[in-house]
């Protein structure tokens, strides 16, 4: 379960079993005991609030269709879970109020603040930032950061 809560802190679409979330099963399960187990073993975990950003980029042959995708994974700090909900809580209000971040709770209950949210064509960007357990390495392709300007720029250009 901590793993896949992990991965559904870093990608929303994520499941381990079968295209299901387990702690979707142990919810219906009504295992009460064993989320409480797994919620207490959360509060114990370091946590860090993670930047993650993907690029969505077309196909050489079809360009309304999805090619490949880039992600980055970068941790911005790392401390208790509390601590951490508290910075990404205190940056939803700062930057929201500027309309910068988007807050949202998604249906597996993890607070994500999105600053890009993926458009309708290609290449589409997403970025958001999630506080989850400090087990993820950072990742990226060396050439991630040239590929994200030039993707923001294609699509402020499709915005237009």
């Amino acid at each position: 379960m901590l793993m896949e809560h992990l991965a559904l802190a870093l990608n929303p679409a994520q499941g381990l079993v079968g295209g299901r979330r387990l702690v979707d099963m142990v919810r219906d399960q009504k295992l009460t005991g064993v989320l409480d187990a797994f919620d207490e073993l959360l509060s114990e975990q370091a946590h860090a609030v993670y930047d993650v950003r993907r690029i969505l980029r077309p196909c050489k042959n079809d360009p309304a269709k999805l090619g490949n995708a880039a992600r980055s994974v970068r941790r911005r700090m790392r401390g208790t879970r509390e601590d951490m909900d508290a910075i990404l809580a205190r940056l939803a209000a700062e930057e929201r109020a500027q309309g910068v971040l988007e807050r949202e709770v998604g249906e597996d209950g993890i607070v994500r603040l999105y600053k890009h949210r993926r458009g309708a064509m290609f290449p589409a960007i997403k970025r958001y930032f999630v506080v989850a357990p400090a087990l993820a390495i950072a990742k990226e392709h060396t050439n991630f950061d040239q590929w994200w300007v030039d993707a923001l720029a294609a699509a402020a250009t499709a915005a237009a």
